[in-house]
């Protein structure tokens, strides 16, 4: 199967989310082959076909670690894409809270070496 163009993905990622990231419109004047490259990623994790969760649970986790990382434009895309599969008021209620939950876990477990380090 012969490789799409950087052309043929731009069309499909325009199709898909409306317009190209800025961040990859950016790449894409260095090098247009980073547009592949993110498609290709997409293709072997959110898009596999034998990715065991479902297409709106897969956004959902990307959008989790976009939070997390804190990517605005990743962040605003993906709630836009889930907006379109339906996600409620609540659901990104919930996906926010476990963000906070997680990354506030993290914290502390972060901190246990200062913490073993002080009582030492």
């Amino acid at each position: 199967m012969k490789a799409p163009t950087p052309e043929q993905v731009e069309a499909m990622m325009i199709e898909k989310m409306g317009a190209l990231p800025s961040s990859l419109n950016s790449a894409k004047a260095i090098d247009p082959r980073f547009l592949i490259e993110q498609a290709m990623s997409s293709k072997f994790s959110i898009q596999d076909e034998k990715n065991p969760f479902d297409p709106k649970t897969s956004m959902m986790i990307a959008l989790a670690v976009s939070i997390t990382l804190g990517s605005e434009e990743c962040t605003q895309e993906q709630t836009r894409m889930l907006k379109k599969m339906g996600l409620s008021k609540e659901e990104m209620a919930y996906l926010v809270k476990i963000v906070k939950h997680a990354t506030s876990s993290a914290v502390m477990g972060n901190a246990k070496a200062a913490f073993d380090t002080f009582e030492s």
